[in-house]
């Protein structure tokens, strides 16, 4: 499969590359990553994403050719990458496949939807892991800023290489870290350690509203749309807070959910151990990793919130002591 892959981009001249909406830096730096190494090979290259930026993005520098087509004629490849299916594409995913002679998706979310004509889903720490596999097929220069791309892909899917990471992912790593001729706080300072005024207000709104169940093993964070609005701040900007209470002792479980202006709850599920957020994301339709999964739900504050405690209390078997 994976050398189809790679002829299939070969053959393209002209290629659009799609991630998902509520973009991070995985999908980010998969599509710049992309997009550099094609455009190394002498191919018109696109990026659409249907989603704002978090703050912390500034790291890639310059995205403001973002969404703006540069292609002479139609695109012969549509590429989606990171994105488990075509409603994740938000409003491209009715635009996506259309005109395009051929449609690729490159995937570590293994699910059985398949809606590309090719479909390269492989189980790996993130989408820039496995996109260095088929870079090195491509027989690509790895530049600077594609390695670092692909590390700052990498280290945030894993959040910090504390889940998802493997021998194989550290090994990708060190190899792009000796090829770009980089060390990690080139890629972690900017990426971790960028905090906003206003995304400090956002955190010390989250530490007040962190409630506790079944004996301090489950965490529950709830944004409202006015928390954003009241802090000056977007939903991509709680990117890292799924992880916030998973350094405390007692806690083994973890949820997020923010809500946009529509009424719609962004949800992030985070577990230690053999914990399966992922079978609780996937009673809402969702779907991700086995400690870190995600889903949507679209209800009043109350209602969401009873359902997201009592859906994580009887997968996981525990009661609300």
């Amino acid at each position: 499969m994976l050398s189809k892959v790679v002829q299939t981009l070969k053959n393209a001249k002209s290629v659009a590359i799609y991630a998902h909406i509520n973009v991070d830096c995985d999908a980010m730096g998969s599509c710049l990553a992309l997009k550099n190494a094609l455009k190394d090979l002498g191919k018109e290259v696109d990026i659409f994403i249907n989603s704002d930026f978090p703050s912390n993005f500034e790291f890639y520098g310059d995205l403001s050719f973002i969404n703006k087509k540069t292609a002479n004629e139609k695109y012969d490849l549509a590429v989606c990458l990171d994105s488990l299916s075509d409603q994740r594409l938000g409003k491209y995913r009715y635009t996506y496949n259309h005109g395009v002679k051929n449609t690729l998706l490159i995937d570590h979310h293994v699910a059985n939807t398949r809606y590309c004509k090719i479909n390269y889903v492989v189980q790996a720490s993130s989408t820039s892991e496995i996109l260095f596999d088929v870079l090195q097929e491509l027989n690509i220069k790895f530049t600077k800023d594609i390695c670092k791309f692909l590390i700052s892909g990498i280290a945030t899917d894993t959040g910090r290489f504390s889940y998802s990471a493997n021998s194989k992912t550290m090994e990708v790593v060190s190899k792009l870290l000796n090829i770009g001729n980089l060390n990690m706080s080139e890629i972690c300072a900017p990426l971790f350690n960028s905090m906003t005024d206003e995304v400090f207000n956002l955190t010390k709104v989250a530490y007040s509203k962190v409630e506790f169940y079944a004996n301090k093993k489950l965490a529950v964070l709830i944004f409202k749309y006015s928390d954003f609005l009241e802090t000056g701040t977007k939903l991509t900007d709680v990117d890292a807070f799924p992880d916030i209470f998973l350094g405390l002792k007692s806690v083994e479980f973890g949820i997020l959910a923010s809500e946009d202006d529509k009424g719609y709850f962004r949800v992030s599920f985070r577990s230690k151990g053999e914990l399966s957020a992922k079978a609780v994301a996937e009673t809402f339709g969702g779907g991700g990793h086995l400690n870190a999964s995600g889903c949507k739900l679209f209800g009043e504050y109350d209602e969401v919130k009873q359902r997201l405690i009592d859906s994580t209390l009887s997968v996981l078997g525990w009661k609300n002591d």
